[in-house]
């Protein structure tokens, strides 16, 4: 299981680091907002020279390769905790039960 929290971490950095320099490169601040963030975005793209906005679309569609590796490696980490924790609830489920049927007086047949 390290190793996938491994493979989400890289994946995580790596977009990030993606998405940061586009934002940098762009001068869109800190929006967090989404419209906000898409306005700036798009009036920032509307100033660009055609060959930068050409590179830019390069660096958008790596970050964008990142942002679906970051979520697939999400979703298979999701997946594997699914699966531990549907394991432990059998298990758990298993002590209960033993621990119950420990307890149980067996009738005895005359």
């Amino acid at each position: 299981m390290h190793t996938k929290i491994t493979k989400t971490s890289q994946a995580e950095a790596a977009a990030s680091r993606a998405i940061g320099q586009i934002r940098q490169g762009l001068d869109l601040g800190d929006a967090t907002d989404a419209a906000a963030l898409s306005e700036r975005l798009a009036a920032r793209l509307a100033g660009l020279p055609v060959d930068d906005r050409r590179l830019l679309r390069r660096d958008m569609a790596v970050a964008a390769h990142d942002l679906e590796a970051l979520v697939e490696a999400l979703e298979n980490e999701l997946g594997l905790l699914a699966a531990d924790l549907k394991a432990l609830n059998h298990r758990t489920g298993a002590a209960r039960a033993y621990g119950q049927a420990a307890t149980v007086i067996p009738l005895r047949r005359a």
